[in-house]
């Protein structure tokens, strides 16, 4: 009984003792924590701690612990004189960093700029841990938005027995000290690809050139002009994407074959490095081995000829004789490649063996339906749209149908792309549908031509200029037509040219193109011409139609009908004429405006006559050639044109060759003549491609204009070099400066492709 009695006594003092309250008369901080201040009295407030109030000791402790929740301080605790109700909340504070900085081991997939503006810690007060972590979590957050996934992140904020410090650091030969919180980003490239297990039997290299990606080993070994992107080595959720397609599409692989990386360390490359390692067993196609193979059977081929297979099969396998599991792999491999490299790229193989047979069950993909979809705000005419699709029901599938109708939407200037998407509508017939959708150009206009100064002889410096300048508007009210209004302007040979061009495609819906052109020419005081007897030419108006037929896929039957009334100094009488010609045109050229593949060839005679004496009369024949090609960031371009006329009445004004879009660095109309041989040539290189494309580029022309017997000798020729950028509304820009065949030094500048 006693016990119980004593017991109770102890449990009521110390209920006593724990829960005692005090009356609170200050409260007083060991520092100055005006940067936490409306926390820390909101913590305090809501445990009822604050000047006047009753409070416990067990407040004190859970709002303690709460403060340090905030995140500024590393430790905070208290002494509490419960006689004289004061209380002292002592704060050990986080370091203090006077900076904040950035620091990227990698090639800065992200801006810093960008990572600046997820950091929340602040300088000039302690570090918020919240803040920290926070940080910490939005910078890999941003890269993860932005596609990249194996990125670390870290500071110089460490903990050791003295709680948290900032250490001195030096990061990218940039030496930091402990004022400074430097964040840390390491971005990891695909360094290499490692094969393990049966797959290791694999050619490498092979796989890696099938894979489609760039590895950053052998990315560094390349020739730097020659290097895509250094951003392209680095795996991307995108990329790794694309990395499993092309596996998925190699036969070599099992479901049960392992993709996985591993971090590895190469101390000369700045960032991250990983290795893709691929693991697993070899597909099967046969479980026993060695076979003997007698013959190799194709069903259902239509497309490709049998000795074409054939020779694919017998790079790897030997008919008659003994073959592997892994040669049989590398056969069905080789033919599913030669499908692909021809363009069948939906066609489905199956190989099997069986009594001494290899057989391959060959499914080709055939077009289903096409669905094509304009935009809501989309002015062009159906029929415009529907006649430049160049896939049609029925057919088997072919990416040469693809690039077709890709380059005959995009090569008449009015659409920026289209949108081609397959979708499967028979999986067990292997038919395909696709979904077109074009997207017109924002920007109708273009702005078109250049400008060449010369010091002039004995004249005014302005006399000097000559140029070209040429407006375009394209398809501006949807029915396939092209305007555009030039001027020509060459004060030194006191030659001054303005036009209007007029060009429609698919009239009514039909295959007919139809283009117009009035052109007007003026020569104030006259200016001789070889021509028409030696006589002062003053004035000259033009007017022409060029009809043009499609009888195949970018080829064209083209003609054209012109009046031309030319008028004389000190002459009363007019000269009118009538000129016609007809001819072919092909032309597969991606883009008018920045070409990158292609070929055009344009071949027409040239013929016309005296309007009031038939006798006179001149024939002719114009021949002209570009060719475009790209390979990794390289564009080269090439035109070849030849022209010729017999003008026994001298009715043929003639050829010229110099300025912007024949010969730079010489003026307009330099040499005249009957002949005109032309030769220019171009390699660009893709500095950046954007909203805002940006090329290099090195030049040589080469051309005359003279009669036929001399059309090699005296010509003229330039080289040199520049940059071009393609701008909204102005279309391309180019700068550039190169030297004349007297190797006279010029700047230039002009706006549009010169060829």
């Amino acid at each position: 009984m006693k016990k119980a009695a004593l017991f109770l006594i102890m449990v009521l003092l110390l209920t006593t003792v724990s829960f005692s309250i005090t009356v609170l008369n200050e409260i007083t901080y060991n520092i100055d924590i005006s940067y936490a201040a409306t926390d820390v009295e909101k913590v305090l407030t809501n445990f009822g701690i604050k000047k006047g109030n009753y409070v416990s000791e067990i407040d004190i402790r859970l709002a303690v612990r709460e403060i340090l929740n905030i995140g500024y301080f590393t430790s905070v605790s208290y002494n509490f004189n419960e006689d004289l109700g004061l209380l002292e909340i002592i704060f050990v504070p986080n370091p203090t960093p006077q900076k904040i900085a950035i620091e990227i081991l990698g090639d800065k997939l992200i801006d810093k700029k960008n990572i600046e503006s997820t950091i929340t810690v602040k300088p000039g007060i302690p570090i918020n841990l919240n803040d920290f972590q926070n940080s910490l979590k939005n910078i890999q957050d941003l890269y993860i938005k932005n596609g990249y996934q194996f990125v670390d992140v870290s500071s110089n904020l460490k903990i050791n027995s003295e709680g948290l410090t900032l250490e001195s650091t030096e990061i990218n030969k940039k030496k930091y000290d402990n004022t400074t919180l430097v964040f840390i980003v390491k971005e990891y490239t695909l360094w290499d690809l490692e094969l393990r297990g049966e797959i290791s039997q694999l050619d490498k290299s092979l796989i890696k050139d099938r894979l489609g990606f760039n590895f950053r080993k052998d990315w560094n070994q390349k020739f730097f002009l020659f290097r895509p992107n250094v951003k392209e080595t680095y795996p991307s959720f995108q990329k790794i994407q694309q990395i499993l397609s092309s596996l998925n599409q190699m036969p070599f692989f099992t479901p049960d074959t392992k993709l996985y990386f591993e971090i590895i360390d190469i101390p000369e490359n700045k960032g991250g490095e990983l290795i893709l390692i691929l693991e697993g067993n070899l597909r099967k196609i046969v479980d026993t081995e060695p076979i003997f193979l007698s013959q190799v059977v194709y069903n259902g081929n239509e497309s490709i000829p049998k000795f074409r297979l054939d020779e694919e099969i017998q790079k790897h396998l030997k008919i008659g004789m003994r073959n592997y599991n892994l040669d049989l792999l590398y056969a069905y491999d080789a033919i599913q490649q030669l499908y692909f490299n021809e363009g069948y790229i939906f066609t489905q193989i199956t190989p099997y063996f069986q009594d001494e047979t290899l057989i391959f069950e060959i499914k080709e993909a055939k077009v289903g339906e096409v669905e094509i979809t304009q935009e809501e705000d989309a002015k062009t005419q159906r029929y415009i749209v529907e006649s430049l699709v160049k896939i049609k029901p029925g057919d088997v599938v072919n990416q040469k149908q693809l690039q077709d109708t890709y380059i005959s939407f995009v090569g008449t200037g009015f659409f920026d792309n289209v949108q081609i998407v397959p979708f499967l509508i028979e999986e067990e017939e292997n038919i395909f549908g696709f979904r077109i959708t074009p997207v017109e150009k924002e920007k109708l206009g273009k702005l078109i031509g250049g400008i060449t100064w010369t010091m002039p002889d004995g004249e005014e410096w302005y006399k000097g200029f000559s140029g070209q300048l040429e407006v375009e508007w394209a398809n501006p009210f949807g029915y396939g037509q092209t305007f555009d209004v030039y001027t020509n302007l060459t004060p030194l040979n006191n030659r001054y040219e303005f036009g209007f061009n007029y060009n429609i495609i698919k009239l009514l819906g039909s295959d007919l193109d139809l283009g117009a052109t009035i052109k007007y020419t003026l020569t104030n005081d006259g200016i001789l011409h070889s021509g028409f007897e030696n006589k002062l030419l003053t004035n000259q108006f033009s007017i022409s139609v060029s009809p043009r037929y499609q009888i195949y896929d970018f080829s064209y039957l083209t003609g054209s009908l012109g009046y031309n009334n030319y008028t004389f100094k000190d002459e009363p009488e007019k000269l009118n004429t009538l000129d016609t010609s007809i001819g072919y045109l092909y032309n597969t050229v991606d883009s008018p405006y920045r070409p990158y593949q292609g070929i055009y060839f344009r071949v027409n005679d040239l013929l016309g006559f005296q309007l009031d004496n038939m006798d006179n009369y001149y024939l002719g024949a114009n021949i002209e050639a570009k060719y475009f090609q790209s390979f990794y960031k390289f564009t080269w371009g090439s035109r070849l044109r030849f022209a010729s006329v017999t003008d026994q009445s001298n009715l043929y004004p003639d050829f010229g060759v110099g300025g912007m879009n024949s010969i730079r660095t010489y003026n307009f109309y330099e040499k005249q003549g009957d002949s005109l041989l032309l030769f220019n040539t171009e390699l660009v290189y893709e500095l950046s491609k954007g909203q805002i494309p940006l090329d290099a580029f090195a030049f040589f022309d080469y051309g005359n204009a003279t009669e036929l017997s001399d059309i090699f000798s005296d010509p003229l020729w330039s080289f040199g070099g520049g940059l071009k950028i393609t701008v909204p509304l102005f279309g391309q820009i180019s700068f550039g400066y190169g030297w004349d065949k007297d190797l006279d030094g010029q700047f230039w500048f002009g706006f549009g492709q010169v060829f």
